[in-house]
């Protein structure tokens, strides 16, 4: 009977886990110089994304640090955010290889991911 109920606890964690959304976020420092060009091209790629995709995706620039940019995903659940890389189609795949490597400072990009609180 014990193991019955550990079973079924770990389970309902399990379930629970899979069940939170995820705030996946990409942050980096775009060179001043090309913030216009920057600003075109992540505009496509946002459009596109809305258009192509059914991820809950924006662009928002940090508010105190001018040229600070993060790409936020809001997902539904783990499947969809393991399912992103797989989803790239050659448009996504083509800007966002343009982005990182003519427009982030350095080529420095960083990730956080965060699981929403039941």
């Amino acid at each position: 009977m014990v193991k019955k109920s550990t079973f079924n606890y770990n389970c309902l964690k399990l379930y629970c886990r899979v069940m939170n959304r995820i705030l996946f976020q990409i942050n980096y420092d775009v060179y001043p110089e090309k913030r216009d060009e920057f600003l075109a091209d992540i505009k496509e790629l946002e459009n596109y994304m809305k258009s192509h995709t059914g991820h809950n995706y924006m662009v928002v620039e940090d508010k105190t640090k001018k040229n600070c940019f993060t790409e936020v995903y809001i997902l539904k659940d783990e499947a969809e955010f393991e399912g992103l890389e797989d989803e790239m189609d050659d448009t996504v795949y083509g800007l966002t290889t343009k982005i990182l490597s003519q427009y982030v400072v350095d080529g420095k990009t960083r990730y956080s991911t965060f699981y929403e609180v039941n």
